[in-house]
């Protein structure tokens, strides 16, 4: 009988040194498994300290593009979901530059607005895309141009670019 008992306290002992799988529970706290590292990739390049949005694949949260203007701070980056319709690309300033019809020639930008048909520039917001990225690839409207009325929602940091509110660094984008 006494070795019985030590053999249940062995397995026992050992389950709890090893764990199962599936959710564990820490003080009534239920803790999900981690996703591979391929996954969380992007959340791994977020400093923990800025105001970011961290959305689950159901329930994302996004900024219109009012609403980055209305939180835009020329002294403070933040890390945002932006979401909108793709509507033209910047030629030389948001003042006397914008370009909503095809031809474009600009593979540099794009502009968002909340509309597909927005009132005016000012309500408007320009995106950087990079040289060599895939957002570059993807979003430019000189090798794109049926991507203008889509819908998408760009991931990146919200910073000055010409001279207003602009999404900068992107990180990640889908066309909807």
């Amino acid at each position: 009988m006494r070795a019985a008992n030590c053999f249940l306290f062995l397995v026992l002992l050992a389950l709890a040194l090893v764990g199962c799988s599936g959710p564990g529970i820490i003080d009534d706290e239920v803790i999900e498994p981690s996703k591979p590292d391929s996954d969380t990739a992007i959340a791994d390049t977020i400093p923990q300290d800025i105001d970011t949005i961290a959305p689950a694949p159901d329930t994302i949260a996004w900024r219109s593009v009012a609403e980055a203007q209305r939180i835009y701070d020329a002294d403070d980056i933040k890390y945002i979901y932006l979401c909108g319709y793709i509507v033209g690309t910047v030629k030389s300033s948001m003042n006397t530059g914008c370009n909503f019809a095809a031809p474009f020639t600009v593979e540099t930008n794009i502009l968002i607005a909340d509309t597909p048909a927005p009132a005016s520039v000012d309500d408007c917001l320009p995106v950087e895309l990079k040289k060599g990225s895939d957002a570059r690839a993807a979003l430019n409207l000189v090798y794109n141009p049926q991507l203008v009325g889509r819908r998408v929602v760009i991931f990146g940091t919200l910073q000055r670019y010409f001279r207003v509110a602009g999404l900068k660094s992107v990180l990640e984008f889908e066309i909807l």
